[in-house]
């Protein structure tokens, strides 16, 4: 009997790049072409840094780092004093009116996850990475407990899990 073999294409990045700029990566295009007016996201940063985190992981490709790093300098850029992050960021670069408009809670989980996830491959990248997103995870755990959104939570637990995948305290043990 004939079973066909799918092989996958290679990763890409290249709309990624074209999605970046040295501040972070932008919210939408227009098909293949990135459309500044319509800012930054926390969400959008976060997401990309997971994805990148993984591609990084899977590939040890040395070009994934500065993508890795201008991600997690936005989400620094987004963090509150208070520890929650900011979602929305104009082109030129300032919080917009939406932040206090809209409910947060999904891309504050998002958020959470991607720094979980960063956390549990710190071995692997340079130590500022490492310590940078450890210090934005701990100053964020003030909230977690706060969420109420579902979809916040599970993203929040996921951000958890992969903290406490690298790093077991006698809070986390499994």
């Amino acid at each position: 009997m004939f079973s066909p073999k799918y092989q996958l294409p290679p990763i890409n990045l290249e709309h990624f790049h074209r999605l970046t700029t040295l501040f972070g990566m932008i919210q939408f295009s227009k098909v293949n072409q990135p459309d500044i007016d319509s800012g930054y996201t926390i969400d959008d940063n976060a997401r990309a840094m997971v994805a990148l985190c993984q591609y990084y992981e899977l590939t040890l490709d040395q070009n994934a780092l500065p993508l890795i790093y201008i991600y997690l300098e936005f989400i620094r850029f987004c963090q509150q004093a208070d520890g929650q992050f900011l979602n929305y960021v104009d082109e030129h670069n300032n919080f917009t009116v939406q932040n206090f408009e809209t409910n947060l809670e999904d891309s504050n989980g998002r958020t959470v996850w991607a720094l979980g996830y960063l956390i549990s491959i710190n071995h692997l990248l340079p130590t500022h990475l490492g310590l940078l997103a450890i210090s934005l995870y701990q100053k964020s755990m003030a909230h977690v407990h706060k969420m109420h959104s579902t979809r916040a939570i599970a993203f929040s637990i996921k951000g958890l899990y992969y903290r406490g995948k690298k790093h077991r305290t006698e809070h986390n043990q499994v």
